[in-house]
Parts: structure tokens; C-alpha cells; sequence
């Protein structure tokens, strides 16, 4: 009987923190997806709309976020 104790203990415990190392991932996963949004949600200058502007945008990586 205490062996079984023993047993369904450890695997409770072991539930819990995988439950919780989910959870803290998921939230973390959540906040950079929010974090891009704020990034891509910006005034657009005149050089979005020409080639030489998105150019020189992309060489200074400027053109699109990070997080894409």
C-alpha cells in the first residue's frame, strides 16, 4: 500500500510541473507575439513606398521587424 502511495505521488508531482512549465512557456510565447504586434504597428515614412526606399530600409533592416 505505501509503495502505491509513493508512486502516485511522485507522478502527481510530476504532472503539476509539467502543467506549470506549460503554462509559463505559454505566457512567455504569448508576450513576444503581443511585442511583435507593437512593432509592426507604425507610421510608414515615404520610403515604404518606393524601391529605393524599401531597399535602402532592407539593408538597414528597418524594413520589417525583428520578430518576423
Amino acid at each position: 500500500m505505501e509503495i502505491n502511495v509513493k508512486w502516485w505521488s511522485i507522478l502527481i508531482v510530476i504532472v503539476i510541473s509539467l502543467m506549470a512549465v506549460l503554462i509559463i512557456d505559454g505566457n512567455s510565447q504569448i508576450k513576444k507575439i503581443e511585442n511583435c504586434k507593437t512593432q509592426r504597428i507604425r507610421p510608414f515614412p515615404q520610403q515604404f513606398f518606393t524601391w529605393n526606399g524599401i531597399v535602402e530600409l532592407n539593408n538597414q533592416k528597418l524594413y520589417q521587424p525583428s520578430c518576423l
